[in-house]
């Protein structure tokens, strides 16, 4: 199974980070940015199952961030 690369995902959550001028969404995208690389360390201790897991839980709160953000937009 090709997992994500959690520190992939951290560095979409910094270019997005760049690209919004609300402080909100800023902090909500640093944490999850942070969630990412706390990930990225842990990895190699988690099972291939566990580590599924988490990324399919960190990546569900960064799209519902980015379908907030969009809506914002719009």
């Amino acid at each position: 199974m090709a997992l994500v690369d959690p520190l992939d995902k951290a560095a979409d959550c910094e270019r997005a980070i760049r690209l919004t001028f609300d402080p909100l969404q800023r902090e909500m995208l640093n944490n999850i940015r942070e969630f990412w690389i706390a990930l990225a360390q842990e990895s190699r201790f988690l099972s291939e199952d566990a580590l599924a897991g988490e990324i399919e839980t960190i990546g569900r709160l960064q799209d519902r961030l980015t379908a907030q953000c969009a809506k914002k937009v719009h």
